[in-house]
């Protein structure tokens, strides 16, 4: 005889309950209140008419009053009664003759029934739960004894256990309406009413709505808007993990499934609804079976008796349905696609009431126009109306949370909560000066030195763009920075993300000198390892543009990478849109793009040969023009050349590191001043006209930094000023003052001449 789960799971609480209460035993009445809280039989009872609820609070006061079977060893486990004993063996033997293999609830009632002398007799008497009319109630709308038979009650208790009723909440208006779905619905419908395979998969992307449709078609039924044929039919929901949850041995998941599919056709009338269908193919199976919910499912849809209504999204159908084409047959795919801006505008005016009773808002009619349009300029790994509603919900929840009454939903909200959601600053969104973009140009020549022009070039395509009159269907910009190396094309990205608060996603292109690097950009092809991961095999570009939608991002030294990894930029440049290898597509409309190169740097360094000498100019051109593709070359909006710095410019480069040094010295209580002539000095030393300003911080490091980190470790510099001057071809440090700290009425600790 095997043991059951559901006796096994009455035993355990049964045990439980004489822990909880530290009694020594378990006793008949332990079994009865763990049988009364045991909800199929709970529900069994109230169907019956019993009072379960004061038949389970006089057992608890029974067990409560038992103070003299209080364990004096509270760690020890509670043993059974003689009467516990008998009683499991009369069931056993009862299920023997009656050539069962399994014990239920039902025999241990009846065992309970036999101990007359037992308080547990006793309180199912009380409360009229006899044997003769219980028993003839159970065989009546709870027997199995024939698998393929069953009653219209035990019909309702199977499905109100493993599914949803949909038309139920439909009629008690607890489902969201469904707005703009009418050929959908109508389509279904037609499938619906066929004789043999009356199926339907309903395939699309997640948030197009699919759900909603089968929300609408329980509303239609309900509300009678359906032909005669569909009229008093119910539309269940199937939970699969329902199913699958508690099914510790093999066999109890396939006895779920068949209970629901005999509840339903003994019901008629009925159409199922399996969402997530996919997780259909391999459920319930075991290690070495290939039977699963999908191929039990295949009889039953087959004959025609039952009416099935499935989705999934593409992804997944690709994956598991065309694979199973068995399965696949017996379905007519319904392709449900995204509704367009006005339809969308639609289900939010028809969602609208619902959305401000349960906030407490007002919803500006606006507001949802905006949500619709920002929506689609700005979100793009969702599909509408979901993310065109979430929009909404997450403003009205915003201002739910704040307790401030009943608040007007108007456009502004929802550009604030777009910006948090996207991190798209918020006067972009509204096409507004804001400060950082008065202040930008400034902002930025004051960091970059002697590349005005090249500055100028590229905050134009900028302004473009933030003054919402650039093309929709390419980046804000993207650039080509050419020209020598250590001339500030790096920087001048950087400066550009910091300003316009975008983040800078950089990749150095030297890593991508191979063919096959193009994989961990935008993932591995099919057929090789790490394809169907989605988030190594997805590719670092395609990841880090899914979580950063704004931003600036950064090809450094393009002209290091194979030509094979830039081709990927065509369509990023053109149209973009950047696709993985798995078909995943990222939006980069809201990016700049920008690719650095020394192309002809090299050959401008070597002078002509002949009488003077003077640099050779157009190399970069010639050499661009030589390496990118015309193809390339022509969806770039700008090439911008960055010129040599002149001396003025690299004066001030030196006073920005040297400022850098300052800063650091200052937190040790350390004030630095450098003389004109150092400067000069560093100027003549660290600039190298073909390597440009990076030589320059090497160059203070060894003749600045150093000697004052030595200072400072060997002669405890500290507190004090230091003057660095030139004495013949070295430079010097001497000590002018001491400084103390002082704090500020603002809090900031300057330091004074003592």
């Amino acid at each position: 005889m095997q043991n059951s789960p559901d006796i096994e799971f009455v035993v355990e609480q049964a045990v439980k309950i004489a822990c909880d209460q530290k009694h020594e035993y378990v006793l008949t009445e332990h079994l009865l209140l763990s049988m009364i809280r045991f909800e199929p039989f709970r529900k069994t009872l109230e169907r019956f008419g019993a009072d379960v609820v004061n038949m389970d609070a006089d057992v608890t006061a029974y067990l409560g009053s038992l103070v003299g079977m209080i364990n004096s060893s509270p760690d020890t486990q509670p043993k059974k009664t003689q009467s516990l004993e008998r009683l499991f063996n009369r069931a056993n033997v009862q299920v023997m003759f009656t050539g069962r293999r399994q014990l239920t609830t039902i025999d241990l009632y009846l065992s309970i029934m036999a101990e007359t002398n037992s308080h547990a007799h006793y309180f199912l008497l009380k409360y009229g739960v006899k044997k003769t009319e219980f028993v003839e109630f159970w065989s009546k709308n709870y027997s199995q004894e024939s698998s393929t038979v069953m009653s219209a009650q035990q019909a309702d208790a199977v499905l109100e256990e493993y599914c949803v009723n949909l038309s139920a909440r439909a009629a008690k208006n607890q489902l969201e309406p469904m707005i703009g779905r009418s050929t959908e619905l109508e389509d279904m419908i037609t499938v619906l009413a066929r004789r043999f395979k009356a199926n339907v998969l309903m395939v699309g992307d997640p948030g197009v709505g699919k759900t909603a449709i089968v929300d609408g078609l329980a509303q239609e039924i309900v509300a009678g808007r359906v032909p005669e044929f569909l009229k008093d039919h119910e539309v269940w929901s199937l939970e699969i993990g329902s199913l699958l949850a508690g099914s510790k041995y093999r066999g109890e998941f396939e006895e779920k499934f068949k209970a629901v599919i005999t509840a339903l056709e003994t019901k008629k009338k009925t159409i199922l609804f399996i969402d997530e269908a996919h997780t259909m193919r391999g459920a319930g199976s075991g290690s070495n079976s290939s039977l699963d919910f999908a191929n039990m499912l295949k009889p039953a849809i087959t004959k025609g008796q039952l009416k099935v209504v499935a989705s999934t999204t593409w992804e997944e159908f690709y994956e598991s349905f065309e694979k199973d084409r068995a399965l696949m047959r017996r379905f007519h795919k319904l392709s449900i696609d995204e509704p367009d801006a006005v339809t969308t505008e639609q289900i939010l005016i028809g969602l609208s009431p619902r959305l401000e009773q349960f906030h407490n808002v007002m919803i500006d009619t606006k507001a949802m126009t905006t949500a619709v349009e920002l929506a689609n300029r700005y979100i793009h790994d969702k599909k509408n109306p979901d993310k065109s509603i979430d929009l909404i919900d997450g403003a009205c929840a915003r201002e739910r949370v704040r307790d401030q009454g009943c608040v007007t939903i108007t456009r502004a909200l929802i550009e604030a909560q777009l910006s948090r959601v996207t991190g798209v600053p918020t006067d972009r969104l509204q096409n507004q000066r804001s400060t950082k973009i008065v202040e930008l140009e400034s902002n930025i020549k004051q960091k970059l030195y002697g590349q005005d022009t090249a500055v100028d070039t590229v905050l134009e395509r900028v302004y473009i763009s933030f003054a919402g009159i650039g093309s929709e269907k390419r980046p804000m910009a993207s650039f080509l920075f050419t020209g020598p190396t250590g001339t500030g094309k790096t920087e001048l990205a950087r400066l550009l993300s910091q300003n316009l608060d975008m983040p800078l996603l950089k990749y150095d292109m030297s890593e991508f000198q191979e063919r096959h690097s193009v994989a961990s950009l935008i993932g591995a092809p099919p057929g090789y390892v790490g394809f169907e991961d989605g988030n190594v095999g997805g590719g670092k570009l395609i990841s880090d543009l899914s979580k950063n939608p704004f931003a600036v991002v950064l090809f450094d030294e393009i002209e290091k990478a194979h030509p094979d990894v830039t081709n990927i930029m065509l369509q990023m440049l053109d149209e973009g849109v950047l696709t993985s290898s798995n078909g995943k597509k990222v939006n980069v409309k809201n990016s700049i793009i920008i690719m650095t190169s020394n192309l002809g740097a090299r050959e401008g360094d070597v002078n002509n040969i002949g009488f003077g000498s003077f640099e050779k100019t157009g190399e970069d051109d010639r050499a661009v023009k030589e390496f990118f593709k015309p193809e390339m070359r022509n969806r770039i909006d700008s090439v911008v050349k960055f010129q040599k710095l002149d001396n003025l410019s690299i004066k001030k480069v030196v006073v920005k590191f040297v400022d850098e040094l300052k800063t650091s010295l200052s937190q040790r209580n350390i004030r630095l001043t450098v003389g004109e002539a150092v400067i000069d000095m560093l100027v003549e030393k660290g600039y190298d006209s073909k390597l440009g300003a990076r030589p320059l911080g090497r160059k203070i490091d060894q003749l600045l930094r150093v000697p004052l980190s030595k200072k400072i470790l060997f002669e405890q510099l500290n507190n004090c000023e230091v003057v660095a001057s030139m004495n013949q071809d070295q430079v010097e440090f001497a000590v002018v003052s001491l400084l103390t700290p002082v704090v500020g009425d603002d809090g900031i600790i300057r330091l004074d001449n003592i």
